[in-house]
């Protein structure tokens, strides 16, 4: 890493490359896929702070949801990790997730869960500096909830489209300098086909200040 690099994600600097969209989304059957894998520069300190949430966040967005596609040939993956040291631990945090519903079933809601919140705003906060939009986005500048409702259209359509593996990730944001309701920029990312979050950046504080001196 070269020393003149910052980290994507506070701003000091970087040492080390971190994956966007954590690589433990992608199976081994994509390993040799040609479809980029996002990386941008970290520092040491935030490279690491992700891993376990990376992990849970995989494993919420495995159970989350209609079963098929990617999500089920991760669910082999899944269940090898619980087997591991930390697998008691980690199936203690799924199992912590899981809401009662009628017929003495199960569910997981994605958008009650911290550290699923945490994740997607991470992969904002690095799409935002890999789209050269806004770098070192701080934590606290970015909304993110389950999208609940449809997207118009046309609002859709006036948005940039790109994806990381349709089956594992698709996104679309805009940059809309919406000074009025303090909004930068807005993000719809979906997760494995089947899970959607809706995201957005507000305007820091330093760019503010600027609009109010214009």
């Amino acid at each position: 890493m070269k020393k003149d690099k910052l980290c994507a994600y506070c701003g000091k600097p970087a040492s080390d490359r971190e994956h966007v969209f954590p690589k433990c989304l992608y199976p081994t059957s994509k390993n040799k896929s040609k479809i980029q894998r996002l990386t941008i520069p970290a520092c040491n300190e935030c490279n690491k702070s992700w891993a376990n949430d990376e992990a849970h966040f995989r494993d919420v967005m495995v159970l989350a949801g209609e079963p098929g596609g990617i999500a089920n040939e991760l669910w082999q993956t899944v269940q090898r990790s619980f087997k591991k040291s930390d697998g008691k631990r980690r199936l203690k945090d799924i199992i912590s997730q899981l809401k009662p519903v009628e017929g003495n079933n199960y569910i997981i809601y994605p958008g009650l869960d911290e550290r699923v919140i945490r994740v997607v705003k991470k992969v904002i906060r690095g799409l935002s500096h890999y789209y050269k939009i806004m770098t070192a986005v701080p934590e606290s500048l970015v909304w993110v909830n389950i999208l609940k409702y449809q997207i118009q259209e046309n609002f859709l359509n006036e948005m940039t489209h790109d994806h990381r593996e349709e089956g594992i990730a698709k996104y679309n944001y805009q940059v809309l300098k919406d000074y009025e309701h303090g909004i930068y920029s807005a993000w719809i990312i979906t997760f494995f086909g089947r899970i959607t979050f809706i995201g957005t950046v507000s305007f820091p504080e330093s760019m503010k200040s600027n609009f109010a001196r214009g």
